[in-house]
């Protein structure tokens, strides 16, 4: 069992030896790259042309580009052209013909619905202090918040006043945020486990979540390292963990979140019918992240 210095000097020692040794990062990210072109886009680098549907659909051109993170990391940012969202259905959104605009929007919805998924799943169980004997889905227990509170969370400066909680209880309906709702299922499955040991007290610590992140594929099945502790090789928890290190967006954002912020406010405010829209600049949504 790790302690929380043991994740720290961990966390610690792979930051140096990501900036020692950057070349090697720059090969990783090379093999991560194929793994996105020929597993998840499913596209034959042979033949130039797609294998079969990929995760976003049918790929028929794709261009990536690289950057460096100010961390030294490489991360990329990639155009993917798809089958299924073809200019012929492009096209029909902006039709004189509203049968044709209709079809075409109920066309990408559909297929946006198919391939894209907000939801941490159904298998994850939660339950709320108004009434624990109450358990089910997150569906079940808690309702999303109007949207104009999503617009807010998202804010360069409301986003502040609302914390992330974007859901409340449907009971009590006090306000919780996504990470809440993921920490009370995560306590659920600590309680199943019957784990009081210190390496399983939830909230995780961002350096013991990261681990469990990095360890996933040496410890589940098929795995290199499996590993036989109840807790720690439940799989629906692991991915449970995955979700909330990779997928989970922080609700105080990071400054890169806005970095477009400028030049849309400055686009917004030198248009005369958009300005004449508001003349209060905190009602001036804009979106980004």
């Amino acid at each position: 069992m790790m302690d929380e210095n043991d994740c720290v000097a961990d966390f610690t020692l792979r930051s140096k030896t990501r900036l020692t040794y950057p070349g090697a990062c720059s090969l990783e990210y090379q093999n991560i790259k194929n793994i996105v072109i020929e597993t998840l886009l499913q596209w034959d680098c042979k033949k130039q042309k797609a294998k079969g549907k990929g995760i976003l659909g049918t790929t028929r051109a794709f261009a990536p580009g690289d950057e460096e993170q100010g961390r030294g990391t490489l991360h990329g940012h990639w155009q993917v052209f798809i089958e299924e969202l073809n200019n012929d259905l492009r096209i029909g959104l902006f039709q004189g013909n509203e049968s044709a605009k209709i079809n075409a929007r109920q066309k990408i919805i559909a297929h946006i619905d198919e391939i894209m998924d907000a939801s941490y799943g159904e298998e994850i169980q939660v339950t709320h202090k108004c009434n624990p004997n109450l358990k089910g889905t997150m569906d079940e227990i808690f309702q999303q918040r109007p949207l104009q509170i999503l617009r807010d969370a998202r804010h360069k400066k409301l986003y502040n006043d609302v914390k992330g909680k974007i859901l409340e209880c449907k009971e009590c309906k006090e306000l919780v945020s996504t990470t809440d709702i993921i920490n009370n299922a995560l306590e659920q499955f600590r309680t199943f486990h019957k784990q009081t040991r210190a390496d399983t007290m939830i909230p995780l610590s961002s350096e013991r979540l990261d681990i469990a992140a990095y360890t996933y594929s040496y410890h589940m099945k098929g795995g290199c390292h499996p590993i036989k502790d109840e807790f720690w090789s439940d799989e629906k928890l692991r991915r449970l963990l995955l979700k909330l290190r990779f997928e989970e967006h922080s609700w105080y954002h990071r400054q890169s979140c806005f970095k477009k912020v400028g030049h849309l406010m400055h686009a917004c405010l030198s248009t005369d019918r958009l300005l004449s829209l508001t003349r209060n600049f905190h009602n001036l949504h804009i979106f980004s992240g």
